[in-house]
């Protein structure tokens, strides 16, 4: 194999390449460093690899201290029709318009916000860190999402929920793992 492709984010990419129907790529960072290059390109990256001299897109910055005493993203956005979802260690959770970047909604909840959104059958699926699962509708993708259901489970939720026949699965810090459906 033959590298083909290379781009510094200036900082710590944890979070999984997720990449559109078209092509692009969607890349996050944090923001410990803080050096220059992470300032410049921002913490969420969509790159076009057919580019490889110039493949920055457009870029989302999040640089405020959340309360791990770190900035950025620490999760993998979520591409839904023409919306990329991603979250902030601050706690935002951000809707950005995939063509553009712009942010089109943007709201908070107790962070760090370090889980990945999901997104399945237009409900974005998004826990927090005081033990609740948020279920948002994400139908119409250019307004701020209006909360379906939100369950207490315990724990600050950490993990990406993932859903399969009918159920989410999602564990916890403190330990818990859970099976969510109807019964």
């Amino acid at each position: 194999p033959t590298r083909v492709f290379r781009f510094w984010t200036g900082d710590d990419t944890d979070a999984s390449v997720v990449a559109d129907d078209q092509g692009y790529l969607y890349v996050a960072s944090e923001f410990e460093r803080k050096n220059a290059r992470s300032k410049e390109v921002g913490q969420l990256m969509k790159l076009d690899p057919r580019k490889p001299d110039n493949p920055l897109v457009w870029s989302f910055h999040d640089e405020r201290i959340g309360d791990a005493g770190s900035a950025g993203i620490w999760s993998t956005p979520a591409v839904h029709d023409d919306l990329v979802v991603t979250t902030t260690n601050y706690g935002d959770v951000v809707g950005l318009d995939r063509a553009t970047g712009a942010v089109r909604w943007k709201f908070h909840l107790p962070g760090p916000v370090w889980k990945s959104p999901v997104i399945v059958d237009g409900t974005l699926l998004q826990g927090d860190c005081t033990g609740v699962l948020h279920a948002y509708d994400v139908s119409n993708t250019t307004v701020q999402p209006p909360v379906r259901w939100e369950l207490k489970i315990g724990g600050c939720i950490e993990s990406t929920p993932t859903v399969w026949q009918g159920r989410i699965y999602v564990g916890t810090r403190a330990g818990g793992f859970y099976a969510i459906g109807d019964a």
